[in-house]
């Protein structure tokens, strides 16, 4: 479902709920008894809402910085990748070839095994074994001139980036937002929201529109940390753009024997409509 048609209907079902539980407290209580509370209720009111606007805007904030965080530590993983395809062009044809085969593979293991057993909280034991001989290859590999130590040594630093950048990317796809915080978001909520029928109004028009806007602002805030708090699967997930460009570079570097020919300019996104056709 498109996230903006599931956080309408989000908003709109809280508003629902939230009007529905404001007439019936308005009806049990009674209007002239909630005007009442209004001198009361609006300061604690105000109290109440500032903690729990401040509780909430710090958690929206931290998964929108974990998510940013993220894409620059799949986008080092896939440059060191890259790197190292690169790079080996100047090793003797075995390791060169070798090296060439891991690298390519590893990306596209990425994309079409790992990537989809991340939505599940999974990994691909496939690219792990990758990873180890794409290690193995580089450190058995003996070189015999002064370029190719040179060489040899930008690679074991690209590849300790790559697997440092990787298990990063792992342990981030199997946590989320924890079920301890989900309820203190819930309980939250409910609280601040209940806690504005002790305002009473004459203008049942104006409670309610006023009920809609307060439920509105919590549940699309709620859901942002949804859509935030899960980098690898809903609407507004990491995708693996940046090993799709190293794909296409991969691609390009074959058939050309090193030596990029001019190609149109790409759009990383349009690469992921098309996946595994490269």
């Amino acid at each position: 479902m498109n996230s903006y048609v599931l956080g309408f209907l989000v908003m709109l079902t809280t508003s629902a709920l939230a009007v529905g539980g404001m007439l019936v407290v308005r009806r049990i209580v009674g209007v002239e008894k909630l005007k009442s509370f209004n001198e009361v209720a609006g300061n604690s009111f105000q109290v109440v809402g500032t903690f729990y606007a401040v509780l909430l805007g710090l958690i929206v904030v931290d998964a929108m910085t974990d998510m940013s965080d993220l894409r620059c530590v799949v986008e080092q993983e896939a440059n060191a990748v890259a790197d190292v395809y690169i790079l080996s062009r100047g090793l003797p044809e075995a390791p060169q070839k070798k090296i060439q085969e891991l690298a390519s593979s590893y990306v596209d293991t990425v994309i079409d095994d790992e990537w989809p057993a991340m939505k599940q909280g999974r990994v691909s034991t496939k690219a792990i074994v990758q990873v180890n001989e794409l290690w193995n290859t580089i450190i058995d590999f003996k070189p015999t001139a002064d370029d190719q130590k040179d060489i040899r040594n930008i690679c074991l630093d690209r590849v300790s980036e790559l697997g440092d950048s990787r298990r990063s990317r792992l342990i981030t796809s199997s946590h989320g937002v924890s079920a301890e915080l989900w309820t203190v978001l819930v309980i939250g909520g409910v609280l601040t929201l209940g806690f504005s029928y002790f305002l009473g109004l004459s203008s049942v028009i104006g409670q309610t529109l006023m009920t809609i806007v307060i439920a509105s602002t919590l549940a699309l805030n709620v859901y942002l940390v949804f859509l935030f708090g899960y980098p690898f699967s809903g609407a507004y997930c990491v995708e693996p753009e940046a090993f799709m460009v190293d794909r296409l570079i991969f691609s390009l570097r074959s058939t050309s024997k090193g030596a990029l020919p001019d190609v149109k300019s790409i759009n990383p996104r349009d690469l992921l409509k098309s996946r595994g056709k490269l």
